[in-house]
């Protein structure tokens, strides 16, 4: 208790409460005080609760408080009930209001947050006579439509935070995409203007629009293209493994009798079978009893350190249970006296050898796979390097002899090599002397323009021919793209040409019909009027019968529960009655002299006599034991000291 004054005064001490409380202080306030402490710390949670309890009704502060813990899920211990706690509440017990403060405090920042969502996700309940009304349901529907909504938004927004990426970065990367905007949007007003004042400019960006087309296509179809070739070279080694697993049945099963061959197809279907019905099962239902674990965890709240805590010890009592009733069981139930147990241990020692052989199985089954295809794999390396057959004899020796001519070749062609990189060496030197002269007279050239007072002329010079060269070369892309950009324009003139001739008597067939569809558009679109306006009337009503018809049944069955009630009591007071009157018969008739069957009062009074005899009895029995008690106490220790 001391541990939670601390840690609730040094919080309340912090900002931003600032309370300035020590021990002795906080445990003596009173307890309006201590719920003025209480409303303060929600307001930090939820703004709303910022108010003065003076000026507020006590119920209306005690249901505000109740309402905000019950929206931030606080749970009370379970030593404490619903009805205590809230008496406590509303009385300012610190003993109540202690662990509440406590978990608020250590939860703020969880805490505020399920408090922004509790605005916005926590329905409004609908009364159930109002949720007949359609425009009011309407309106409920599309409110739990943008509860959705709000849902889905919270969470991508939580995800982007949580994703790494910063703000800096982000502003980075929109600057640089805005340069790299304005640098194209500067390229296509250059280029506009440079097509300005060509005459037929739409067409060429139609036919260059047409040929970005055609190569996104082509493209496409590449793409494609390598897409087949994959998927038939995967068709092709899967043929090649089914072949060469064939070979392997057919070579086991040359020198194999049927009657090995079934022992052997009988062994494999137990396995499969106790694999298939035994094994995999198991690993299923574990799987999909992890599955609904996880989807269980994934539909709870977001939950705090507090409440992992509560579940943690739970967790650890219920195991502390099962433990003591499994040494109950243990102590209660001798193992020696079980005749089974040996079989239930042969049993499990069993059933534990058959799923390590299983697993081993499985393993040794998907090690054989990947041998498998590794084996595949090298085959297919040695048919790219060797072809498809495998050499020998005569055409492997052919092939060594054609090896060894190779490597003669290869042996030239390599002292060719070095002599070429040798002379190349020679000419790089070469090429260095030669470049260290050009500058020095580069240099020289420079002092002898800056003495005559011509400097930059060689540069200039040598940046015009450059110029030029270049504006050469781009004169003659141009024409190239004109006369190309020309061609394909004239071969899309002829195109479109033939598609018109080819879609005139199209389009003339299809005026009529087009005018068609329009009145039957109109003629669908007034009918479709009516009948919303008709189904939304006949849903309106049906929806009000449907709540009556409900409130009738409701109705129906309180009647009959009702009516089976008072006809249990009237069964029950029918059988009482009877009881009654048969005890007045054998009464009366008793008392006349004539009743040979005892009435029940005269049996209880009957035993009521006996137990009566029977207490004066043991009484007496008592004291006759408590008179000789001293004397045979007496005697018994004198039969001691005897025996001693």
């Amino acid at each position: 208790m001391s541990e939670q004054l601390k840690y609730i005064v040094k919080e309340l001490n912090r900002s931003p409460f600032s309370k300035n409380f020590n021990l002795i202080s906080f445990d003596s306030l009173n307890c309006d005080q201590l719920i003025q402490v209480l409303t303060d710390v929600l307001a930090e949670v939820d703004p709303s609760n910022k108010v003065d309890i003076r000026g507020e009704d006590p119920e209306q502060t005690t249901v505000r408080i109740l309402e905000m813990l019950r929206v931030l899920k606080f749970k009370p211990g379970p030593e404490i009930s619903a009805a205590v706690f809230r008496r406590g509440l509303v009385q300012g017990d610190k003993h109540i209001i202690h662990p509440i403060l406590e978990w608020l405090l250590k939860n703020m920042e969880d805490l505020k947050v399920r408090a922004y969502l509790a605005q916005y996700l926590v329905k409004v309940e609908l009364p159930v006579e109002m949720s007949s009304d359609t425009d009011i349901s309407v309106l409920y529907k599309q409110y739990e439509q943008l509860i959705e909504e709000f849902k889905a938004v919270h969470k991508d927004s939580e995800m982007l935070k949580n994703s790494g990426y910063s703000t800096s970065e982000l502003r980075a990367d929109i600057d640089t995409m805005e340069h790299e905007k304005d640098i194209v949007v500067k390229r296509i007003e250059r280029m506009q203007q440079k097509i300005e004042n060509i005459h037929n400019k739409e067409v060429m960006l139609q036919a260059a629009h047409g040929l970005r087309l055609e190569r996104e296509r082509e493209k496409s179809l590449a793409n494609q293209k390598q897409e087949q070739q994959a998927s038939l070279k995967h068709t092709e080694q899967r043929i090649q493994r089914l072949q060469q697993q064939l070979k392997e049945i057919r070579q086991a099963a040359m020198g194999a009798t049927p009657e090995g061959l079934l022992q052997r197809l009988e062994e494999e279907t137990h396995i499969n079978t106790y694999i298939v019905k035994q094994k995999l099962p198991k690993e299923i239902d574990t799987r999909h009893k992890e599955v609904e674990i996880l989807q269980h965890v994934l539909a709870e709240p977001a939950m705090s350190r507090g409440d992992l805590d509560a579940l943690n010890s739970k967790i650890q009592a219920v195991n502390n249970e099962i433990s003591q009733l499994v040494e109950r069981h243990l102590a209660t139930n001798n193992p020696a006296d079980d005749k089974l147990a040996p079989f239930r241990q042969q049993a499990a020692i069993i059933a534990r050898k058959k799923e390590t052989t299983a697993e081993q199985l499985t393993e040794l089954r998907n090690k054989l796979s990947a041998l498998e295809e590794e084996l595949q794999e090298k085959k297919s390396q040695l048919k790219e390097f060797a072809g498809d057959t495998v050499l020998r004899g005569e055409e492997f020796k052919r092939y060594v002899t054609k090896l060894r001519g190779r490597s003669s070749v290869y042996k030239r062609n390599r002292a060719e090599l070095s002599a070429l990189k040798a002379e190349a060496g020679v000419l790089t030197r070469t090429v260095e002397i030669l470049r260290a002269q050009d500058e020095a007279i580069s240099r020289r050239l420079a002092v002898e323009e800056a003495q005559r007072g011509v400097s930059g002329f060689r540069a200039a010079e040598e940046r015009m021919e450059q110029v030029s060269g270049e504006k050469a070369n781009i004169d003659q892309k141009k024409g190239q793209t004109l006369n190309e950009m020309s061609s394909l324009v004239l071969e899309l003139n002829q195109q479109i040409a033939t598609k018109k001739a080819q879609l005139a008597p199209i389009i003339k067939e299809l005026r009529p019909l087009r005018e068609k569809c329009q009145e039957l558009t109109a003629e669908y679109e007034q009918k479709k009027r009516v009948y919303d306006t008709t189904a939304a009337g006949l849903e309106s009503a049906t929806a009000k019968l449907q709540q009556e018809v409900q409130n009738l049944k409701m109705e129906i069955q309180t009647s009959e529960s009702k009516y089976h009630l008072l006809q249990a009591e009237s069964v029950l007071s029918q059988v009482k009655l009877d009881q009654l009157a048969e005890e007045m018969r054998c009464y009366v008739s008793n008392t006349a002299g004539q009743g040979k069957t005892k009435s029940l009062r005269d049996q209880l009074t009957k035993k009521i006599n006996e137990q009566e005899k029977l207490s004066r009895q043991l009484k007496e029995d008592q004291r006759i034991v408590k008179e000789n008690q001293a004397h045979r106490l007496q005697q018994m220790k004198l039969w001691t000291d005897l025996q001693k």
